[in-house]
């Protein structure tokens, strides 16, 4: 259940970069012709997890490295280090131990199906998510409204992309996952198109 979750998670952020790239665009068409413009990203974030159980919420920071056709890399920073790569020959999942890389094939299995539909929406194929209705929100403030179809449901009731009023850049993800619960994350020192290595990618 903790591993879908996550991956649902994952799969609006990351996706929800894509969407900052075509400020000017008003529908789904000019933002799928912008998302052929990319070829890396690079941010900060920090994500607020709002539990109803607890009073304040639980803060992680992290950051994200994408580079076309095929990487990918998430990787929490604090305060428990865990990273999840993409490259050509599929998805892994490390969590640090004992000062090293430790892989957790469980969750890469699952994090594999997360991470190809990830590429998918950065190649500009952003309506094919079978999963999620995506409405275009002109604002003020500008935003996309993800909606689940049945499937997601029982995880997620609705995730909303904030855009920057200047960049068109998502400055915000939130996620409501029911009983209270939300998420939160917040995006800071993107950088498009900036030379990654492709070591980035690769087995840490």
């Amino acid at each position: 259940m903790n591993h879908i979750k996550t991956g649902v998670l994952l799969l609006a952020v990351v996706g929800s970069f894509f969407v900052g790239l075509a400020w000017a665009a008003d529908d789904f068409e000019a933002l799928s012709k912008s998302a052929k413009n990319i070829k890396s990203i690079s941010a900060d974030f920090i994500q607020e997890k709002h539990l109803k159980i607890l009073a304040k919420p639980i803060v992680s920071e992290g950051r994200l490295y994408f580079k076309t056709p095929v990487s990918i890399r998430w990787e929490y920073l604090s305060p428990v280090r865990t990273l999840t790569l993409m490259n050509k020959r599929g998805a892994m999942v490390y969590i640090r131990s004992d000062k090293k890389w430790v892989m957790d094939k469980a969750q890469s299995d699952t994090r594999g199906i997360v991470m190809n539909e990830i590429n998918n929406w950065f190649l500009g194929r952003f309506q094919e998510n079978p999963a999620f209705t995506a409405v275009y929100n002109p604002g003020p403030p500008p935003s996309v409204i993800l909606t689940p179809k049945e499937d997601m449901k029982n995880f997620v009731s609705r995730i909303v992309l904030k855009l920057s009023k200047t960049t068109g850049m998502v400055e915000q993800v939130e996620i409501m996952e029911g009983q209270g619960n939300r998420s939160k994350i917040i995006f800071k020192n993107e950088k498009l198109n900036v030379d990654l290595p492709d070591i980035l990618f690769e087995k840490p």
